[in-house]
């Protein structure tokens, strides 16, 4: 190991002739090293403990033994990585302005947009979920291709069934829909009265119906 020290700022530089590595450290207690087999630079900062690298690609890393976070960002998309001391993932893709984080307790994925859009994916389930910032619209999917909707200003909430074909709706008054995607047949259930209405887009007939007496009867 050749060593030697600069007199003028007292650092001091070591090389190991075996790897070729390079290291230094100066006063402040600043540690630094370089590989020339890889080409990969390291530095260590006495004052906060991180720990600083890069490679000859543009790759940046950092890790922080005193949080357990580590950081990564790839040069040729600008994407930003981190990982805290509990397994939580994060991303930011500046070039979208779209962050993402991954919950390690539950497997769920999480995305923000610069638009203010939320976004997240359950893969134990296979559920995604999305919030619409300009009309305050939540939707949602499931594995099985069923998709849901709900808007917050109007208490209106929807579901499709991929199975049936059937679109279900509710509102805040608690009134009932469904529309039959295959026959274009309508239901409306009315929460005050307990009837149930069906109009016939073949026929153009509307009829009604009493659950508890059993009558039915043609409105139009």
């Amino acid at each position: 190991m050749w060593t030697s020290q600069d007199p003028t700022t007292g650092a001091v530089v070591a090389s190991d002739p075996t790897t070729g590595a390079v290291f230094a450290a100066d006063p402040l207690g600043g540690f630094y090293a370089s590989d020339p087999s890889t080409g990969t630079s390291y530095a260590a900062d006495p004052s906060t403990g991180v720990v600083y690298a890069a490679d000859p690609s543009g790759g940046v890393y950092a890790a922080d033994p005193s949080t357990g976070t580590s950081y990564a960002a790839d040069p040729s998309t600008g994407v930003v990585y981190a990982a805290d001391a509990l397994g939580g993932v994060y991303a930011s893709d500046p070039s979208t302005g779209t962050s993402y984080a991954a919950d390690p307790s539950t497997g769920i994925v999480y995305a923000a947009d610069p638009s203010g859009g939320v976004y997240a994916a359950d893969p134990t389930t296979g559920s995604s979920y999305a919030a619409d910032p300009t009309t305050g619209l939540l939707y949602a999917s499931d594995a099985g291709g069923g998709m849901y909707a709900a808007d917050p200003n109007t208490g209106t909430a929807y579901a499709a069934d991929p199975s049936t074909g059937m679109v279900y709706a509710s509102d805040a008054s608690g009134a009932t829909y469904a529309c039959d995607s295959n026959s274009g047949v309508t239901y409306a259930g009315d929460p005050t009265t307990g009837m149930v209405y069906v109009a016939d887009p073949a026929t153009g007939a509307v009829y009604g119906a009493d659950p508890t007496s059993g009558s039915v009867w043609q409105v139009a």
